[in-house]
């Protein structure tokens, strides 16, 4: 058995949809930018190029969640974090989560986190036209929970003490989380879903008691931006910082006070989308992110056998330099580390 479960968030960003064809050109996915992406100074790894068997796959196509998953598997991953793009009815990027759940296949365990910030041009370093804007009112969000009903419900979905986990990815947006999480939790009974157990990630607001904010736990958004150090090279672009001291302060940061996953990353590179405007950790290698994932797979160890959850940024966010799939320069290596961290720590538990 696994000291913990590593859960991988996942972009499901690597299909067509006709919103992206209007705002950024027919056919677009991710994959366009990551293609496009080029080397910003001497020694940059750009682009990173996934390698069979995955390659440049198209999630329209059930067979390559199926592979994924198969390889997730195999190496340690106990489950996906899907991102939910749901906008007051409005949903985009859909098709992998409802081909998933229509199919049965593949049978990983998953769960999902509501992207719920507007979707604007400032993604991929432009403006902050907003395309696509959040609705808060409490009918939208009687409605969220009736739309993600079959998901929750859905045998292999992810749950904490027998409650569906749901996340958050910005409940800083929400303008008032504590009455939002009220009406989710009172529908959510009346769907016969029972309690919920929800979680805000703390990927910009850091250190606030879930439950102030109406949720159960936190997410240690990884990378933990505050504990990048300082620049490598001042004034210049793309900005960069250092990935091992990155590691270092985060598993120096002490202990929270409420219920805190922990949460690690293999990289961040995000020049495919933001260019010279991009912000690099130098120094990213499979050796370092093993050590950082055995020491947070070690302190979960300390939780409850179903609180033991570490989540993983990310399983394939390629535009941000940031994926466990395997890329021409690394191979596996990033895979293999997931398996070296789980046998290393379940070693040291004995």
């Amino acid at each position: 058995m696994n000291p913990a479960k590593l859960i991988a968030l996942y972009l499901p960003q690597f299909h067509a949809i006709a919103e992206n064809d209007q705002w950024w050109g027919k056919g677009f996915t991710e994959w366009v930018n990551v293609r496009g992406a080029t080397p910003g100074f001497e020694g940059h790894y750009q682009p990173h190029e996934p390698v069979s068997p995955l390659e440049y796959y198209d999630l329209s196509n059930p067979r390559a969640q199926q592979m994924q998953a198969h390889m997730a598997r195999r190496y340690g991953i106990h489950g996906f974090c899907y991102y939910y793009y749901w906008f007051g009815g409005k949903k985009l990027l859909q098709t992998p989560i409802e081909t998933m759940l229509a199919s049965g296949r593949p049978d990983l365990p998953f769960c999902i986190c509501w992207a719920n910030h507007d979707w604007t041009r400032a993604w991929y370093g432009q403006n902050k036209q907003v395309l696509m804007a959040q609705d808060y009112s409490d009918e939208s969000m009687r409605a969220f929970v009736e739309d993600v009903a079959p998901l929750l419900a859905d045998g292999r979905y992810i749950r904490v003490d027998q409650k569906p986990m749901l996340c958050v990815y910005q409940s800083e947006e929400m303008p008032d989380s504590k009455r939002i999480t009220d009406i989710w939790r009172e529908r959510a009974h009346k769907l016969s879903l029972g309690e919920l157990h929800l979680v805000r990630m703390e990927a910009l607001d850091w250190d606030r008691d879930p439950a102030t904010l109406g949720f159960d736990a936190a997410v240690e958004f990884a990378p933990d931006w505050r504990m990048a150090g300082q620049l490598l090279n001042p004034g210049q672009q793309p900005r960069r910082v250092d990935y091992k001291t990155t590691v270092t302060n985060m598993l120096l940061k002490p202990p929270a006070p409420y219920t805190r996953y922990h949460g690690v990353f293999p990289g961040w590179d995000n020049s495919p989308r933001y260019k010279k405007a991009a912000l690099v950790f130098d120094n990213a290698s499979p050796g370092v992110f093993a050590y950082h994932l055995e020491n947070a797979i070690r302190k979960t160890m300390r939780n409850t056998p179903d609180n033991r959850l570490v989540f993983i940024n990310a399983w394939n966010e390629w535009g941000e330099g940031c994926h466990l799939e395997p890329c021409r320069r690394h191979g596996t290596a990033w895979l293999e580390a997931c398996r070296m961290a789980l046998q290393r720590a379940a070693l040291h538990a004995e």
